[in-house]
């Protein structure tokens, strides 16, 4: 098949658009990879010191990312004292991975906050709220889910119709309890 002179102008113009476009997705790209990776590290700081408020400064321990546990800061007080550990952890929840900061001192939760995650609006995504997170603060041990409601101080209520992403959070936030102990 042969082009017409018309059609190889506009497919030369297509070409050359499709260039302007990628050439403009490379330079946006390269011009704010490094202020979001500046963001991202300042949300992370931001999580610890709001997990463990007793923290004034952090100091990365080094771990052998298992399970759950990627990366764990020891809390340090103002005068320098261990105060306790913030977590990163991810859990595999419904729908998908979910990325929390777990603080704990002296084997009892001092917070949970979740950073990113993909499980269903209204649902799943009901673990970011508050309502759910403030159960696991001042608890210690084993924690279960019960989707009747927590019944003791060892249980968390699931979320309704949500209980895989209780489950994944309560054994993520299980998993960092367990390692924190080991550290003091």
């Amino acid at each position: 098949m042969k082009l017409s002179r018309g059609e190889k102008i506009y497919v030369a113009l297509l070409h050359v658009i499709m260039i302007l476009a990628g050439l403009c997705l490379g330079a946006t790209y390269t011009v704010t990879k490094d202020p979001i990776a500046q963001q991202e590290l300042l949300q992370q700081e931001a999580d610890r010191r709001a997990v463990l408020p007793g923290a004034a400064t952090f100091e990365e321990v080094a771990i052998e990312p298992t399970g759950a546990v990627t990366a764990c800061f020891r809390g340090l007080s103002e005068s320098g004292e261990p105060c306790g550990y913030a977590l990163s952890v991810t859990a595999s929840g419904f729908g998908g991975d979910i990325a929390m900061t777990v603080g704990v001192s002296d084997g009892v939760v001092t917070g949970v906050r979740i950073g990113t995650h993909s499980e269903t609006p209204g649902l799943g995504a009901k673990a970011a709220d508050d309502s759910f997170l403030s159960q696991f603060t001042g608890k210690g041990g084993e924690l279960t889910v019960n989707k009747n409601g927590a019944q003791n101080d060892s249980e968390i209520s699931a979320i309704t119709a949500a209980t895989i992403t209780s489950r994944a959070v309560t054994s993520a936030v299980n998993e960092a309890v367990a390692l924190a102990g080991s550290l003091e």
